[in-house]
């Protein structure tokens, strides 16, 4: 009895009470111009229909395979559960709410064939009534692994990789924080390099209530540390309102423009395949017409101490403080102004102290 040969990508998709709707994704994946893959979908002890949706998916085309695990709440389980189960050569993720447009695998494939060890595509961001909220630009593809330490830089749905090489730098972990940017930091530790192309093969759901939009910010980049409470809050009071605001961003903008030269000087720097562009002025660009340099300013507890940090959805307090280095080194000018605004802060607290024991 022949045995039917084994497909060239493993598909995992972990799902949770997505019902019917999960056929859309299915869709995607069946619609692929590449033909020899599985997918896996997890169901991650759904307690709705959705394991039904998937059975029918299944009789209609058995490349796809339900599996079932108790429930984790929390993807990674689920992820790890079907790469212990994948046979391609290669792995390809599938958010439960997201698609593919029909050449998603043959451009991912055409990079890891071709030597890429990691391998990431563009998107639009749609909402669930379809309508297109945001997408790609090329200079968002170009990589870096500083890049890697300070950003998610590429959603689960839009990367592929070699088989074997979650597992070798101990596979998905649950916890609180962005998963895909621990594997995929991990991953680069390990010397992995991402290889990308331009080309939007992905649509994400833009939903606020997808989990994404629910992890909590855990840890901090703190951009201040005060002795006196007082002396935080008023530098977050300062720094709301934007008394200094054009000197940061001019400093900002310099030091931006230094370590982005820096970068792409780099030999580990990686533009999207084809794309002629300049990715320092791009970026320096997007940094420009940002809105605000810090939206989300908030002082906390920083040991015996009172910081004014900003949230950071990275999983583990070692890659927080990383960050936090990485944004000190790569911002001189900045945070030589942030420093002497906090040592003013700290002056007048100290006064108001001394005042108040007269």
């Amino acid at each position: 009895m022949e045995h039917a040969p084994e497909p060239r990508v493993s598909v995992i998709c972990p799902t949770y009470n997505r019902s019917r709707a999960i056929l859309d994704t299915l869709a995607s994946v069946t619609a692929q111009t590449v033909t020899d893959w599985e997918m896996l979908v997890v169901s991650d002890g759904s307690t709705d229909d959705t394991d039904d949706w998937v059975r029918h998916g299944a009789r209609t085309d058995p490349r796809i395979r339900l599996l079932r695990t108790e429930r984790h709440g929390h993807p990674s389980g689920p992820r790890n559960t079907a790469l212990a189960e994948a046979r391609g050569e290669f792995v390809a993720y599938l958010d439960h709410d997201d698609q593919w447009r029909a050449d998603h695998l043959e451009v991912v494939l055409s990079l890891l064939e071709g030597g890429a060890e990691l391998a990431a595509t563009g998107f639009e961001l749609r909402d669930p009534r379809g309508t297109l909220r945001a997408a790609s630009q090329p200079y968002e593809m170009c990589w870096h692994p500083e890049f890697q330490v300070l950003g998610v830089v590429f959603e689960p749905s839009r990367v592929a990789h070699r088989r074997g090489l979650a597992e070798r730098v101990g596979g998905w972990r649950a916890g609180a924080g962005l998963e895909d940017w621990d594997l995929w930091l991990r991953m680069t530790d390990a010397g992995a390099r991402f290889t990308t192309v331009a080309d939007r093969t992905t649509v994400l759901l833009d939903d606020s209530g997808t989990r994404r939009h629910r992890i909590p910010a855990r840890h901090r980049l703190p951009l201040a540390v005060f002795d006196d409470p007082r002396a935080a809050r008023s530098m977050l009071e300062l720094l709301r309102s934007g008394r200094d605001a054009a000197a940061y961003r001019t400093a900002q903008l310099a030091d931006t423009e230094e370590w982005l030269a820096r970068l792409v000087a780099d030999e580990r720097f990686t533009r999207p395949l084809g794309w002629q562009g300049d990715p320092a002025a791009e970026i320096a660009r997007a940094r420009r017409s940002a809105p605000d340099l810090w939206p989300d300013l908030l002082v906390v507890r920083w040991g015996e101490r009172y910081a004014v940090a900003q949230p950071l959805r990275c999983s583990t307090a070692e890659h927080a403080e990383r960050v936090t280095s990485l944004v000190r080194r790569s911002q001189p000018r900045l945070f030589a102004l942030l420093d002497a605004a906090a040592a003013e802060c700290a002056r007048t607290a100290g006064n108001l102290t001394g005042a108040g024991r007269r």
